[in-house]
């Protein structure tokens, strides 16, 4: 796919902030308007004085010249995105580098395939740390082939079939917010109790007591921990707590494209969780493995860089985007949605204490009506920092859960909790930055591995 600029659309502005810059644009360019580059100049002022700081902005109206592509050409693109991953981890981790043609990948410039490509089609890190090389594996996580006779097959499976979602009221939304924050209630007067009253005496059983104590020492919430091992004491089919366990923590689904929910997918989380390149990563799997129409959205329009983030990974996965300015104006961008399979919609990684982005959400989820909303939490998160996050995000339904960086943590307790108190299916957990081995379809058993410190390699799941 070769993408170039519109003739006559390239224009050069002033603008205030990111979120003025976008709107420029698109004021003057259409719908279309695409940011180019971005950077902050001294303007005005009297003999060096009273000078004032804005943005100067390029922007244009892109073309694209689409074409069938190769099975070999769509593992190129996911070689591409995984080292697109890798840059943008180097950037922020101590000891390692990005040099200047790598940096180039962060500002959109196409893919080169004459750059160095392991033996398994994807690139070495290029870091003074030695880093086991990772092959995009023959099999996918959820077993569709990666060839072209899985390619293939996977082209042929259809989406499950379902009623059209009734539109969400907001009597109806309000409704459903409310339920959020009564389950909220009573899990902060439980944490209250915890702390004020004395702790029942332990089970009796050396069997409960080590088991009790495996889940205190995984942050699990006492309440939790001690129901747990009476209900697995009480169960006449408990006989392996591990395994126990891993049937009774809730997921979504076994397989990918049914853990998503629906067509319309809409990802919210705090600012700093992974949340539009977990996005990404579920676009790169959809639509280059299943061969599904993915769309992308972003309603990040406060920052420019990460609109130019989707940007970037749009391209390089060779899917459309849009952003969404207004949740007012989301006709017309939805009109360019619909012979897509699948639309995956990022919002503002604002904080959860910034109120005002917080109401725009739940005017977006009306305007958006998704099928299923996913939360995104970091699982080196603090507890009480997770229920802060529910607490201010739930103003519209949360249907599932994602967890990221499980791989920066080493005690689980906190996912555990979050999923008994709010009664809700996790869909996926990401574990690094590879793609497609660093996320999953989430397991109960693998959850349960997690949290008893009895994990197996991630690799085997």
């Amino acid at each position: 796919m070769a993408i170039k600029i519109k003739r006559g659309t390239q224009i050069t502005f002033e603008a205030k902030d990111d979120a003025e810059a976008l709107r420029t644009a698109r004021d003057r360019l259409g719908p279309d308007a695409v940011i180019l580059s971005s950077r902050q100049v001294k303007t005005g002022g009297f003999l060096g004085l009273f000078r004032r700081t804005v943005l100067q902005v390029s922007a244009a109206v892109l073309e694209e010249d689409r074409r069938s592509e190769s099975d070999a050409e769509k593992k190129e693109r996911l070689a591409a995105f995984q080292k697109l991953l890798e840059i943008k981890q180097a950037m922020v981790s101590p000891g390692e580098g990005v040099s200047g043609s790598e940096s180039t990948v962060l500002d959109g410039m196409p893919f080169r395939g004459d750059q160095a490509l392991s033996a398994a089609g994807v690139y070495s890190p290029r870091s003074p740390k030695v880093k086991k090389e990772v092959p995009i594996p023959e099999t996918a996580p959820d077993g569709v082939e990666f060839s072209p006779k899985g390619l293939a097959l996977a082209s042929e499976k259809a989406a499950p079939a379902a009623e059209p979602p009734e539109k969400v009221s907001p009597e109806k939304l309000q409704n459903e917010v409310n339920e959020i924050a009564r389950r909220l209630d009573l899990v902060l007067k439980r944490l209250e109790t915890e702390r004020s009253e004395p702790a029942p005496p332990p089970p009796p059983s050396d069997e409960g007591k080590d088991i009790l104590a495996k889940l205190l020492a995984a942050d699990v919430s006492e309440t939790h921990a001690r129901s747990l091992v009476e209900r697995f004491r009480d169960d006449p089919q408990g006989r392996n707590f591990l395994q126990w366990l891993g049937k009774k923590i809730s997921v979504a689904a076994q397989e990918s494209w049914e853990a998503l929910g629906g067509r319309k997918v809409m990802l919210i989380g705090p600012t700093g969780v992974g949340k539009t390149t977990t996005i990404a990563k579920l676009a790169a799997i959809h639509s280059l493995w299943k061969k599904k129409k993915v769309f992308l959205l972003t309603a990040d329009t406060y920052r420019i860089a990460a609109v130019k983030q989707v940007e970037t990974y749009s391209k390089i996965l060779g899917i459309p985007m849009d952003v969404v300015d207004d949740p007012r104006h989301i006709g017309p961008v939805l009109e360019k949605t619909a012979g897509a399979d699948l639309v995956l919609l990022d919002t503002a990684g604002r904080s959860q204490r910034d109120g005002a982005r917080i109401e725009e959400m739940r005017a977006l989820y009306l305007a958006f009506q998704p099928d299923a909303v996913h939360l995104v939490l970091a699982a080196n998160m603090k507890y009480r920092d997770m229920l802060d996050v529910v607490k201010r995000m739930g103003v519209v339904p949360i249907s599932r859960v994602i967890f990221t960086k499980t791989d920066e943590t080493t005690t689980y307790g906190a996912l555990l909790n979050i999923l008994l108190d709010f009664d809700r299916p996790v869909s996926f957990i990401t574990t690094g930055q590879n793609v497609p081995n660093d996320i999953e379809v989430a397991s109960g058993m693998r959850l349960a591995e997690m949290l008893l410190g009895e994990e197996r390699d991630a690799g085997s799941v």
